[in-house]
């Protein structure tokens, strides 16, 4: 299936390759969990589970101010440039296979990571879970991009985690 839009997104100065299709939303290549409409021009609602959040886009270019709003809370704003992902100075992990570079998983979201199941030296499957993240009262499991052997694993089992953070290396 072809990819509709790929693009880089970068937020708090960590950069990361978004991929919207019709089989969903992907982040560095690993799939998040929400289902994206847009209403209007500029107006994106998400739906996530039985939530639904509303994201507001402004701007020109490639900058651009994001309003995040959910039922009884207040709007969050945030800033993200936003570029082609051919242009962008990071390669999304699909396309680094290729090459047979090392491919860093990250963390999709903030959350705690409750279950790891590799360590460096493992060999792994692709689409072997390596990882399972709690986030939002979810369970989120990270799987292996490709097969491969753990080069390195840079988190441990219990820990809080940010989204965008390096957890484990594939090579």
């Amino acid at each position: 299936m072809a990819v509709k839009r790929q693009l880089a997104v970068k937020l708090d100065g960590k950069e990361r390759i978004v991929e919207i299709d019709d089989a969903g939303v992907r982040v560095d290549g690993l799939p998040v969990d929400v289902a994206l409409t847009q209403a209007e021009p500029g107006i994106w609602i998400l739906r996530q589970g039985n939530e639904q959040t509303v994201a507001q886009v402004d701007g020109r270019g490639g900058k651009l101010a994001v309003a995040i709003r959910r039922p009884g809370r207040d709007a969050v704003v945030v800033a993200a440039d936003v570029s082609d992902a051919r242009r962008a100075s990071i390669v999304a992990p699909a396309r680094a296979t290729a090459g047979g570079a090392p491919i860093t998983v990250r963390s999709p979201i903030p959350g705690r990571l409750i279950k790891l199941l590799v360590k460096a030296g493992d060999a792994v499957a692709a689409g072997q879970t390596m990882v399972v993240l709690e986030a939002m009262k979810m369970e989120n499991e990270l799987a292996a991009p490709r097969a491969g052997k753990i080069a390195e694993v840079r988190c441990a089992e219990g820990t809080a985690v940010e989204a965008g953070q390096d957890l484990i290396v594939v090579a």
